[in-house]
This record gives structure tokens, C-alpha cells and sequence, in this order.
């Protein structure tokens, strides 16, 4: 055993030896050694590399004042007439009749489309070889009684379902006013398109249910009626009709009629909408059949207690605040020019953008810039209802067009839906924070701060949540304030997400210094801006 271990651990004389015994050089180890401290010739490189980025870096500077300077100042152009805008105004044939925009909204299947069809129908903007053609179509399709809706919903998708899915904009003109009906959806999933309708529309037909048991769904038992009539209020409407339709099914009960309009009006008038009694009106119909709606049927005995107007009647008597005459004019020229942007196309070399205009007048060839790009452009041509204008003025839906050589790379993404257009030097501002007057209406939880929602100007919506509480003005006074709840009124701090948000403050603008908040698909509170 002990021999056979020390054969093991014999070293071989002839490898062992010569290699660990050589005698070793200090001088030449010690200069190894001192080489391996310095930096390898890689690190030289990134040594000097890293001095040379620190150095140029130090000397570069962001800020606005450098901003400034390198950006071209906009050239503000002329309109290409020069028109006496008082002297249109009064004597224009087009001017001289009223202008008048309205949205139809409501509980789903209120009847909104099929009231508008029949509303075209009997004005005779629609033919009645259109609605028979109509009417043979819907009952191939086994939906006979949606003919006249689908004069409005034309999609393949809301002809199948029933449903209006979007909104949809009708210009016509009647002996005394010029009209643009927009029918919104009245489903609680296409609330941020019904949004966009009611901002194009300066008053709102509220379409209700007369049937038993059907206004109930609507507006008692948390149908849209409610959602609706709250957005409208928040958004800027300042009259409603109320259509009760379909009282021919109730055989005209005078009774029905009053028991909802107590209700509506009772509702309306409360602290949670803020409507004024003299900013609603009501009238029964059946816009199925078309009684009251354009035509009186003198001889319908069932409706002899009802004294008032027709709905047709109604809509071109009303009078609204944005009504042109020869007191408003010179107000109307001195007001800033906005136009919230609704849609944007290219087609053959321009850039063609349609929205409602807010407030003043744009002429052709004047210069206009879009936020929040901050792009200047000249107007190249306007169109009113599809006619071409030399100019158009507060309360008009409008397609402006642009030469698309004048944006780069001829790109139409300078535009999105919800962009705020107005001229030079116009007090709207694109921000990340503003300063809100928020109140909330009933909520099913607190709104938190840093807590996210969505946030929607006129037609803009974007992502957002309060990033401070600055003060509660209403109800029990906190010293450290966390979260809000139903029904309390604040001054909060509100971060967008994204990009900036075109806005102005409410004293500048009363229509787009407006926000509506909704979180989960639901509309939990409105406000004015105050600051930014």
C-alpha cells in the first residue's frame, strides 16, 4: 500500500523539474504588474471618447427662449376678397335666414332616426320614392317599421343591429331656416360619439318613450335619458326640446303627456342638470306615423287639448343666443376665431378639414393655426353645406381646405379630431396641466387622486386624472384632502396624458372651455377650466 503511494507521487524528473525550477527574472515581473495597472488601450478609447461627448454636451441649452428663436415667425395672410362682413351679414340672402343646428338624443330605441326619416320625409328633403325603395328593403330584411330610420342609418351595421352606431349630420333648408340635424347614438356604448354630435349642436331634441313601462327603462331605472341630458347641459346646449313620441300608442292621453313632462321637467331643472324652466319645451308626436311632427291633423279628435306649435313649427321659431342679427353682428366680427376640428381627409393635393365653428368668422385666404401641432397654414377655399363661401361665421358646420404643399411631407396627421383651429394670436393654449372647476354628480366610488379617467373637451377626449386637490367648495371642508365624492364641487390640478390638449379658459370661450370627465363608461362629473 505505501509502496504503491509513493509511486503515485513520484514526480517525472524530466517535467517536473525544469519547470518550476527555472530561475525567474523580478525586474521583468514587476513591469508586468505595473503594465496590468494602467488603463487597457480600450479604455483609453472610451476615456477619451466620454471627455469629448461631456465637453460638446455642456454647451448645449433647452429652452424656450432658444426655442423661440429658431422658429420662423408665422406669416399672417390677408383674405383673398375684401368683403364689408357687416354689409354680408345684413343683406346676404344665405345670412338672412337663421342657422340652426340640433341633435336628436335619447334612450336607445326612443325612436331618434325613425323621427328624423319621417322629419325629411315630410319637409321634402327625402322623396317618397326613396322611402318606398326604403320600406321594401326593411321588410325583405324583416324590419318593416325601421324604414324611415334607415334614411339616417345607413350602414350595413345599424341596419342589421337596429342601433345608430355613429353620429350622422343632415343639412336642409325649409322656407324660413337653414337646419343641420345630427342624430346621435342613443346606446350607453357609444357615448363618446353621441359626445361628439352634441358638441356640433348649439340645442338638443330629446326623443322620449311615451309607451308604458318604456320611458320608465329610459329615464327612471338609469337609461340614457339621464347621461344625455347631463352631457347636453355640460356641453353647452342651452335649449331642449322634449319629443314624447309614440303617443299614439297611448292614444294621446293627455294624462301620460303631463305626467312625463312633470317628471322631465322636475329633473331638468334640478341641481344635478341645471336647465332653467324656460329652457325647455315639449311637444307630442309620433314619428312613425308623422302626427305633429311637420303636419297638424286637425281632424285627429285624440289630440284636440294640445294648443301648441307642430315640432317642425318649433324648430324654426325657437330662438337661441347664437341667432345672427343687426345687434350680434359687431360682436360676432370682434369675437376670437375657433373651430374644433370633426374630421380630416386628402383628396387630390389638398388637405381638407371639417368641424363647427365655435365662435367668429374665417374668411378665404387667411392664416389659421392648428393646435396642439402648432402648424400655420392659409385657408385655400371654404364650403357651407356643401356649397362653396367666401367666409363663414360662429355656428356654421364647415369643410375648410388647405394646400397640402404647404404641410411637410404633404402628411394629413397635423390634423386629428378634436384639434382646436383658430387664428394667430388666439388665447387658447395646448396644454399637460390645467386648473379645473370640477363638480361630480353621483358616483359609485371616490375619485382618488392620481386615480385615471377619461377627460373630453367639445369632440376631444383624452386620458387624465387629478394630480392635486387644491380646494373643496361645497359641502365638509377637510384640511387633508385625498379623494372627492358624489356630489361635491372642487378647484382640482388635472394632468393630460399624451398630447397636449387644445383649451381655452372658460371666460375666454364658454363652449370649449368645457370638460366633461367619465370613468368605467360612465359620466361622473363636469367643470369649467379656470387656469393653465
Amino acid at each position: 500500500m505505501d509502496e504503491n503511494r509513493s509511486k503515485r507521487r513520484r514526480h517525472d524528473q524530466q517535467l517536473f523539474y525544469p519547470l518550476t525550477n527555472v530561475e525567474l527574472n523580478i525586474e521583468k515581473i514587476s513591469k508586468a504588474a505595473q503594465n496590468f495597472n494602467g488603463p487597457s488601450p480600450d479604455d483609453k478609447i472610451i476615456n477619451a471618447q466620454k471627455a469629448a461627448f461631456e465637453d460638446k454636451l455642456g454647451n448645449l441649452q433647452l429652452s424656450e427662449s432658444s426655442e423661440a428663436a429658431t422658429k420662423k415667425p408665422v406669416k399672417v395672410t390677408k383674405p383673398t376678397k375684401k368683403l364689408n362682413l357687416e354689409h354680408e351679414l345684413s343683406t346676404n340672402k344665405t345670412y338672412s335666414k337663421p342657422h340652426k343646428s340640433f341633435v336628436v338624443i335619447g334612450h336607445v330605441d326612443a325612436g331618434k332616426s325613425t323621427l328624423m326619416g319621417r322629419m325629411l320625409l315630410d319637409f321634402g328633403i327625402v322623396d317618397i320614392k326613396t322611402v318606398n325603395k326604403l320600406v321594401k328593403e326593411a321588410e325583405r330584411a324583416g324590419k318593416g317599421s325601421f324604414a324611415l330610420a334607415w334614411v339616417m342609418d345607413q350602414t350595413a351595421e345599424e341596419r342589421a343591429h337596429g342601433v345608430t352606431v355613429d353620429i350622422c349630420a343632415t343639412d336642409f333648408e325649409t322656407e324660413k331656416t337653414r337646419f343641420t340635424a345630427i342624430d346621435a347614438p342613443g346606446h350607453k356604448d357609444f357615448v363618446p360619439q353621441m359626445i361628439g354630435g352634441v358638441s356640433q349642436a348649439d340645442f338638443a331634441l330629446l326623443v322620449v318613450d311615451s309607451i308604458t313601462g318604456e320611458f320608465e327603462a329610459g329615464f327612471a331605472m338609469d337609461g340614457q335619458t339621464k347621461e344625455h341630458t347631463i352631457l347636453a347641459k355640460n356641453l353647452g346646449i342651452e335649449r331642449v326640446c322634449v319629443a314624447v313620441n309614440k303617443m299614439d300608442k297611448e292614444n294621446w292621453d293627455e294624462l301620460r303627456f303631463n305626467s312625463i313632462k312633470s317628471q322631465l321637467l322636475e329633473y331638468l331643472t334640478s341641481d344635478e342638470v341645471g336647465f332653467a324652466a324656460d329652457q325647455i319645451d315639449f311637444v307630442p308626436i309620433s314619428g312613425l306615423t308623422g302626427e305633429n311632427v311637420v303636419k297638424r291633423n286637425s281632424s285627429l279628435e285624440a289630440l284636440s287639448w294640445y294648443k301648441g306649435p307642430t315640432l317642425g313649427e318649433y324648430l324654426e321659431t325657437v330662438k337661441l343666443s347664437s341667432d345672427i342679427n343687426a345687434d350680434s353682428i359687431s360682436q360676432l366680427l370682434a369675437e376670437d376665431f375657433y373651430l374644433s376640428v370633426h374630421d380630416a381627409i386628402k383628396d387630390k393635393g389638398e388637405i381638407k378639414v371639417s368641424g363647427k365653428i365655435s365662435s367668429g368668422v374665417i374668411q378665404v385666404g387667411e392664416t389659421i393655426v392648428s393646435a396642439p401641432n402648432d402648424v400655420a397654414l392659409q385657408v385655400n377655399g371654404l364650403k357651407s353645406a356643401g356649397k362653396p363661401v367666401d367666409f363663414a361665421v360662429r355656428g356654421e358646420l364647415v369643410q375648410m381646405s388647405f394646400k397640402a404643399s404647404q404641410i411637410e411631407n404633404d402628411t394629413i396627421e397635423v390634423f386629428r379630431i378634436g384639434d382646436l383651429v383658430s387664428k394667430v394670436g388666439s388665447p387658447a393654449k395646448s396644454v399637460k396641466k390645467l386648473t379645473i372647476a370640477l363638480h361630480l354628480f353621483n358616483m359609485t366610488k371616490p375619485l382618488l387622486v392620481g386615480s385615471p379617467f377619461v377627460l373630453f373637451r367639445n369632440n376631444c377626449q383624452a386620458p387624465a386624472r387629478i394630480t392635486k386637490l387644491i380646494e373643496v367648495t361645497s359641502g365638509k371642508k377637510k384640511k387633508k384632502l385625498l379623494h372627492l365624492v358624489s356630489k361635491q364641487t372642487a378647484i382640482v390640478e388635472v394632468e393630460v396624458e399624451g398630447n397636449a390638449l387644445p383649451v381655452t379658459k372658460y371666460s375666454d370661450n364658454k363652449i370649449l372651455g368645457r370638460v366633461v370627465i367619465r370613468r368605467e363608461g360612465v359620466t361622473i362629473g363636469a367643470g369649467t377650466v379656470v387656469d393653465f
